[in-house]
């Protein structure tokens, strides 16, 4: 399971690259997350207002639709390594080890501050890239992504017992509206863009909603239920990994020395604070 998510997720980087480049970022979230929201509108369970979790499904709808969704794909807008915001997003798995350390009471042993910090390291040195720097807008927009995540993966493992159809139907259900409005305001030619999208565009923008949102999406739910956030937080380091060889494939782009070096501690980091108790 994590194995196709987190391949899953891999290729949400360079599939969202592609369609950024014909539409605004804007325009795409609105796309998926609409698209999400038809497909898992049957799951809806109205009981949930009542339930004493409903909080939680909206603290996850604010990180994970309102930041997580528009800060992905603003940063691959404004960006132009792909490779290097999939490797900035990666700050999501130290900022979540800690979360989980502060809210849930979860354990953090010195030898993980110490990989946590390693990690970090490994995210400034991609940020001195010359293809990210010199595009500083992609690169805050990454990282507050990644924080959004950290904070998504948090308010996941507070709805563990909930039913993941449901509750991404809720988080969809309410995105949209607010995202289509935002966009409405910031993007006055909206309507025009839809109107004419092309075929790949439109074919990107139904992959990110049907498979990314309603498969991999849940498929994380799956893997919080059964597993503590420390625990499959750092699997993350997997899907860069599918991220970056995606990218190199579909869009052929090259991987600078920054990018390398900063990847390479990033994943080894991940990698072994999964494996360190």
């Amino acid at each position: 399971m994590a194995l196709v998510v987190m391949f899953l997720f891999g290729s949400s980087y360079p599939i969202g690259k592609i369609g950024v480049n014909n539409i605004s970022a804007l325009v795409f979230v609105t796309l998926r997350v609409g698209i999400m929201a038809i497909v898992l509108l049957p799951f809806l369970r109205i009981e949930t207002l009542k339930s004493k979790n409903f909080k939680y499904v909206i603290f996850f709808t604010i990180a994970m639709g309102f930041i997580v969704y528009p800060m992905i794909y603003l940063s691959l807008e404004y960006s132009v390594s792909t490779s290097g915001i999939i490797i900035l997003m990666q700050c999501s798995i130290p900022t979540g080890v800690l979360m989980s350390a502060f809210f849930l009471k979860e354990k953090v042993s010195i030898q993980r501050w110490l990989m946590i910090g390693f990690v970090i390291v490994g995210v400034i040195i991609v940020g001195f890239d010359p293809l990210i720097i010199q595009e500083p807008l992609g690169m805050i927009f990454a990282i507050i992504g990644g924080l959004g995540y950290a904070f998504a993966s948090l308010f996941s493992k507070y709805l563990e017992k909930e039913n993941a159809l449901n509750v991404n139907a809720w988080m969809a259900i309410i995105t949209f509206p607010f995202i289509g409005i935002l966009t409405l305001i910031l993007e006055p030619d909206a309507i025009n863009q839809i109107i004419t999208i092309d075929q790949t565009t439109l074919i990107m923008a139904i992959y990110s909603g049907l498979v990314l949102s309603c498969v991999a999406q849940i498929g994380m739910f799956w893997l919080y239920r059964y597993y503590d956030v420390q625990k499959v937080l750092p699997l993350y380091s997997l899907f860069p990994i599918f991220g970056i060889l995606l990218t190199i494939i579909i869009l052929h782009e090259y991987l600078t020395d920054y990018i390398i070096i900063g990847s390479l501690i990033v994943i080894s980091g991940n990698y072994i604070l999964q494996k360190i108790k």
